[in-house]
């Protein structure tokens, strides 16, 4: 057992006998040489065969990757398009919604009632022989309105 680690550790490899085709006898007879013939056609064939299926890929391929390519290209424009669709309806319905509320307010407007109430609020306009009177609360609640609309302005 140490002969052999010190064998390994110098580099000394021991001769094993070596089977090689030089060793082997070729027998030349009816039976070897159908055999060797038919090994080589099978090998034709395979190598035929492999071929074909290689080709077939190929233009599998080539066919199957345009028209792959062009789906998920359609498919990514089609997401695209269902989230704008999705932004637009939400504009729409903002819109509508603003539209709904600027109805009402034109509706008020064009009340004469509605408008005097609102010049006597704000602007505090009176009728003939009418006399307002401000109130230190009302004057208040305006300053913060007032405050607040500047405020919005700004932004």
């Amino acid at each position: 057992m140490d002969v052999e680690v010190f064998k390994e550790a110098i580099g000394v490899k021991e001769k094993t006998k070596k089977t090689t085709a030089d060793n082997v006898t070729v027998m030349q007879n009816d039976f070897t040489k159908a055999q060797h013939s038919q090994k080589r056609i099978f090998q034709r064939e395979k190598k035929a065969h492999m071929r074909r299926l290689s080709l077939i890929f190929f233009f599998g391929a080539a066919l199957i990757l345009p028209c792959l390519w062009k789906t998920v290209g359609n498919w990514l424009e089609i997401r695209n398009l269902d989230a704008a669709i999705a932004l637009a309806q939400t504009e729409k319905k903002q819109a509508k919604d603003e539209n709904t509320q600027l109805t009402y307010e034109v509706k008020l407007l064009q009340d004469d009632e509605y408008i005097a109430k609102l010049a006597r609020g704000k602007y505090y306009l009176s009728k003939d022989g009418e006399i307002i009177f401000s109130l230190p609360e009302d004057n208040q609640t305006k300053m913060a309105e007032k405050q607040e609309n500047a405020a919005d302005s700004d932004s």
